[in-house]
């Protein structure tokens, strides 16, 4: 077993992992080994200090911004403008006309007049006993939600309401 180390950062002592061995230099806390990752990132950029100024300044003066070069791509390829424009509007056009699925929570319910009726006939017993889903994910307010509630405490209404 590994000698007993001392925690560079926070200080505690630690048994290192055997497979580890001298190699492991926190005791294994998060921050400690955030602090060690910082530290050897630190080590690393010191001892090379050119790696992250490579191309990309050149590239940037010979072809500008990714902004700029695809306005200058555009302007020297309309065809591909009028295409594209053309597929993004078919498209479109499509999701506008897609049917939506009924398990969506998004259904874009529009109600043709104000007054709605809603029909309960028979609730069996053998259902499950608890809605799934909120009645407001149906584009009703709030105040008409009941989920989620047991079917059996649902409140009676008369028949004259439900048709109303």
């Amino acid at each position: 077993m590994p000698k007993r180390r001392r925690c560079p950062f926070c200080g505690r002592w630690f048994h290192p992992h055997p497979r580890l061995k001298q190699r492991q230099r926190t005791c294994g806390q998060p921050t400690c080994r955030r602090q060690q990752k910082r530290k050897s990132n630190e080590r690393w950029r010191t001892r090379h200090p050119d790696y992250f100024r490579g191309a990309y300044g050149l590239q940037k003066e010979i072809y500008g911004t990714r902004a700029g070069y695809k306005r200058h791509y555009r302007q020297q390829h309309p065809d591909y403008v009028r295409r594209n424009a053309a597929f993004v509007r078919n498209w479109r056009q499509r999701l506008r006309s897609a049917p939506v699925s009924p398990t969506s929570c998004d259904l874009r319910l529009t109600l043709g007049s104000t007054k709605a009726s809603i029909h309960i006939s028979q609730v069996s017993q053998h259902k499950p006993r608890y809605l799934r889903k909120p009645l407001s994910c149906l584009g009703l307010p709030e105040s008409t939600a009941v989920s989620p509630t047991r079917y059996d405490s649902l409140p009676a209404a008369s028949s004259s309401t439900l048709n109303a």
